[in-house]
């Protein structure tokens, strides 16, 4: 056969070979898909709710950071991390399984405001809603109505607050029609930092009727007056810092010691709301603060579980979730079985997928970090204090997957329940976005991807809310999987029989196959976006 006969049969003989190269590539696909699949199943609905109904109980008192109740949770999370025979990372820790955290606990031990009007009773009237001391003083006291200054709006108008204590009314008011001014005024932390920035001495944070507040002060007002936990060194991302002086108060207290009838103060505020009116100014007095504080160590623990991969061991995939919840207020367990209950037992499903596939001699070519955090619920302090000491270089991890409240469903879905938040997968890295999209779409095509939350100027913020944030300002690719809010968010009926088991499943299936995809690529995700918020 001569030269060109030669070319001639390989060309004749290409097309052969290119479709037998596709053909073993489809077939090593679906191979691969079927082994995915394998371990997706054997994340269930009903070993989902056996560990959240003993993570959920009332033996586990809330699991509130630096209690028994939390310290239960974090032995219950090892086990199952060592019978699956994941690594406990932390060498220099008695226990291999436990980053110790050094946290400092602050109480406000008493506090005083009022005059010669009226004396605001304790915990009652008032309450500190950041833990901080105040020395005895007296200060002048203005009412600034809802604290606004947008679009020919102005409660500020030919007032001076600068070193005076303002009352700040929680809400919007309402146009000339009955209809909010503003749809948007963001989260009120914003508003109590701008007149902390304009040099207020203090805030007193207010309602616009008797009723709200109470509905308000029966869960904030409790948690207010707990102890409020925050980093050793005194930082913290939430307002249990010793910081800016803040009070959540009665709108008749209030209207007591500004010397007006309670019933002639709101229905004052109601008049200039119908008017579209700005409130700043409309009452002033005098009235004596004072706030003693203590404050003591304790320490608490994230609870880490190591799965080595094989030839790509040292690109590290963090899977998390907060395993803390807020404890007991007023006598009542807050169970937190949503949040976030239901992400901790996602992830120890997750671990016995994993675990599975080990079992049968198939492990991922990245490593996982499974990664339980304590403190979420005081400010991301656990995630933080990970992300400022890691175990594994931040250099090397490629990705967080952060699951926080994946077993309910709220308002918006009631009728269509088969969906799933999520939040930053296209915020740093597009391909991180792209193998989400191609896993959800392959795995479980009948779970809706929402995106509603995916937005960095969201007024929520949830996209800043959970863990995954501390690993995204590291420059980190993350997604956040989130349920979204609903009626018993942070409240006492956060209960275990309200979780929708199988949808929980999904979620939790969902979260497997990405990090099994992401773990077994041969590229990591490209950051290409930028994490500045």
């Amino acid at each position: 056969m001569d030269l060109l006969q030669k070319r001639v049969g390989w060309l004749l003989l290409f097309p052969c070979f290119m479709s037998f190269q596709l053909m073993a590539q489809k077939a090593n696909l679906e191979a691969d898909a079927a082994v995915l699949k394998k371990y997706m199943k054997t994340i269930t609905a009903e070993e989902l709710k056996d560990h959240l109904y003993i993570l959920a109980s009332d033996d586990f008192e809330g699991r509130e950071t630096g209690t028994k109740g939390q310290a239960m949770a974090a032995t219950y999370v090892s086990k199952h991390f060592l019978k699956n025979g994941l690594e406990g990372p932390v060498k220099d820790s008695p226990n291999p399984y436990y980053q110790t955290i050094p946290f400092r606990s602050s109480s406000v031990t008493n506090a005083k405001m009022g005059n010669a009007n009226y004396e605001a009773a304790f915990k009652q009237d008032f309450v500190p809603s950041s833990s901080f001391s105040l020395e005895p003083s007296t200060k002048e006291l203005v009412f600034l109505g809802y604290g606004i200054e947008k679009d020919g709006y102005n409660d500020f108008e030919g007032l001076d607050i600068k070193d005076k204590g303002v009352v700040l009314i929680d809400g919007t008011p309402a146009g000339k029609d009955g209809k909010p001014l503003f749809e948007d005024l963001g989260r009120m932390r914003s508003r109590v930092n701008e007149l902390r920035n304009k040099g207020a001495a203090f805030v007193v944070v207010t309602y616009p009727t008797e009723e709200e507040f109470q509905t308000r002060f029966s869960f904030w007002g409790r948690m207010a007056a707990k102890p409020r936990i925050s980093m050793e060194d005194g930082e913290s991302n939430n307002s249990g810092r010793q910081g800016f002086p803040q009070f959540l108060a009665s709108p008749e207290a209030l209207a007591k010691m500004f010397g007006e009838d309670p019933a002639k103060f709101l229905k004052n505020i109601e008049k200039k709301n119908k008017k579209g009116a700005p409130l700043g100014g409309l009452y002033t007095t005098t009235i004596d603060v004072a706030v003693d504080y203590s404050s003591r160590k304790i320490t608490s623990d994230n609870v880490l579980g190591f799965f080595k991969g094989t030839d790509k061991a040292d690109e590290i995939i963090v899977v998390s979730s907060h395993y803390d919840h807020v404890g007991i207020n007023g006598g009542e367990v807050y169970n937190g079985a949503d949040d976030d209950g239901s992400g901790t037992v996602g992830l120890l499903e997750v671990v016995n997928a994993f675990a599975s596939a080990a079992k049968d001699g198939i492990r991922p070519r990245r490593s996982i970090l499974f990664l339980a955090v304590t403190g979420e619920e005081k400010g991301l302090l656990g995630s933080r204090y990970y992300t400022d000491n890691p175990i594994y270089p931040l250099d090397k991890t490629v990705t967080n997957l952060n699951i926080d409240m994946i077993g309910r469903v709220d308002p918006e879905h009631e009728s269509n329940p088969d969906y799933v938040y999520i939040i930053g997968s296209t915020m740093l890295s597009s391909t991180l976005h792209a193998v989400h999209e191609s896993v959800s779409s392959t795995y479980l095509p009948g779970l809706k991807m929402d995106y509603k939350y995916n937005d960095k100027d969201d007024p929520n913020r949830f996209y800043y809310r959970s863990d995954h944030y501390n690993f995204a300002k590291n420059n980190i690719p993350v997604i956040f999987y989130f349920n979204g809010t609903h009626a018993d968010y942070h409240k006492a009926t956060d209960t275990p029989d309200k979780i929708n088991y199988g949808l929980l499943a999904k979620r939790a299936q969902l979260v497997f196959a990405t990090a099994w995809e992401l773990a077994n690529r041969n590229e990591k995700p490209l950051v290409d976006q930028n994490s500045d918020e």
